[in-house]
């Protein structure tokens, strides 16, 4: 008779467990989707301003069942403080052609950001039936 009770309850928390875990993979998904395309596109300069590439990688890294998945890369330039900080904040979108540098070189950063929906398998009350998470990584090119 408890068994028959306490049931309904077990299956319940079992899914919440699942979709918990669906949640968590897709936000890693999203994340590693950016990543692979700020990876790809900071192997040299060719591929810094390759801005499909880099989109392309992103978007299949992220092997996941999204209702959507858009990834958006930009490349730019600055010159290099010597604080190892020289993409953050990342410089303007095509500020390349245009910089000149005094105090020493010339870094070239690419960056990726991805964004995907997910809609879960089961609507709970007062829980939202989709999910959105955002993915941004940001890199220096290898000269």
């Amino acid at each position: 008779m408890e068994f028959a009770f306490l049931l309904p309850i077990l299956c319940l928390l079992a899914v919440g467990v699942v979709e918990l875990g669906r949640a968590a993979a897709f936000t890693i998904a999203v994340n590693n989707g950016a990543t692979a395309g700020a990876e790809w596109g900071s192997q040299n300069q060719t591929r810094a301003v390759n801005i499909a590439g880099m989109e392309t990688a992103a978007t299949q890294d992220a092997i996941f069942h999204f209702e959507t998945f858009t990834a958006t890369a930009t490349y730019g330039c600055r010159c290099d403080d010597g604080t190892g900080m020289s993409c953050d904040p990342m410089p303007p979108e095509g500020s390349c052609p245009d910089i000149s540098c005094d105090s020493g070189p010339i870094v070239q950063c690419v960056q990726v950001k991805t964004k995907g929906t997910w809609n879960s398998i089961l609507n709970y009350p007062g829980i939202p039936s989709s999910y959105q998470a955002n993915g941004l990584a940001t890199m220096r090119v290898q000269r």
